[in-house]
């Protein structure tokens, strides 16, 4: 049964086998984030409603984890921002009841912590990574390109007074645009910023694939190091994104079919669908080889319109 809402599951740089939750239409948001892997917002808004049906979601999810897949989170991402979704927080409690045995996590920009109501909703999520890829208004102005009336001091003082009020672990997203979020001065401010709030870890990423503009590019090792420097006294830090990033596994054999499938990926990508009619085998069998070649980090999967996609992992 093709899957609708919930995808993957997906190797992530940041949450290790992560089964993917979209709450929203693609591509519907708060920002318009330069540097977003999903391209540019086509719904900016900052109205919270049931974007995607939550009981289609529920279904999807029960269907999925029929199978008890090995999981390290569930996680509420996709295709623009999952607070937006005014019944996440009736499929997080339905995870929590039914699938105790997984951790979920929330990927958010976090436009709506402030709100009383959504924290309750998201009471039940064990993990949440906030955005914070600003110093100052003119930033947040030229990298997330907010929707309109949204105060970026508003937007900071509740950010941090989230982090003193939930049970939730935090880990906070800082993603550095080079020449615009990276000086001296934007640094200093950043400092300032998170050292009130109660965090686990900043995580510092960079471009890594195409963003919704061409001018953002990486940040250089010697750059996201500054930004290390500056926030190690005050916080744990780590770097993800090319700076960091975990390789796939060197000498890894495959099978002729694993092979096989690996050429018809890098040429492009395919889903299990695809697959199927294209190597004449049966469905659970072309599922069986794509979990090998995920595990072993030689193919990734990336949500699209039309179901998940298949390609060779970077």
């Amino acid at each position: 049964m093709p899957r609708h809402y919930v995808f993957g599951p997906v190797a992530s740089r940041r949450l290790g086998v992560s089964l993917g939750v979209d709450l929203v239409t693609p591509k519907t948001c708060s920002l318009d984030c330069v540097y977003c892997e999903a391209r540019a917002t086509t719904d900016l808004t900052l109205e919270r409603r049931e974007y995607v049906p939550a009981a289609a979601v529920i279904r999807e999810l029960d269907e999925t984890l029929a199978s008890h897949p090995a999981l390290d989170y569930i996680t509420f991402s996709g295709s623009g921002e999952p607070t937006l979704n005014s019944e996440i927080g009736r499929i997080a409690a339905h995870i929590k009841q039914h699938y105790p045995q997984y951790p979920i996590c929330l990927l958010t920009n976090g436009c709506f912590l402030g709100d009383a109501m959504l924290r309750r909703e998201i009471a039940p999520i064990d993990l949440v990574i906030p955005s914070l890829d600003a110093s100052c208004a003119a930033e947040f102005a030229k990298v997330n390109r907010p929707a309109a009336g949204f105060d970026f001091d508003r937007f900071v003082a509740e950010l941090a007074a989230y982090t003193h009020h939930t049970a939730a672990r935090v880990w906070l997203e800082l993603f550095i645009v080079p020449g615009v979020n990276d000086s001296d001065e934007s640094i200093a401010r950043f400092v300032e910023i998170i050292r009130p709030m109660k965090l686990e870890i900043v995580q510092l990423n960079s471009l890594d694939r195409p963003g919704a503009v061409d001018w953002v590019k990486p940040s250089p090792p010697e750059n996201t190091r500054r930004f290390i420097a500056a926030l190690e006294p005050v916080v744990a830090v780590e770097a993800v994104g090319p700076f960091r990033r975990r390789r796939r596994m060197e000498g890894v054999v495959c099978s002729d079919a694993e092979q096989r499938i690996l050429d018809l990926v890098s040429r492009r990508p395919a889903t299990v669908d695809d697959l199927v009619v294209a190597l004449g085998l049966p469905h659970e069998r072309v599922e069986i080889l794509l979990d090998s070649l995920f595990k072993f980090g030689l193919v990734e999967i990336e949500k699209r319109e039309r179901g998940a996609f298949y390609a060779p992992a970077k």
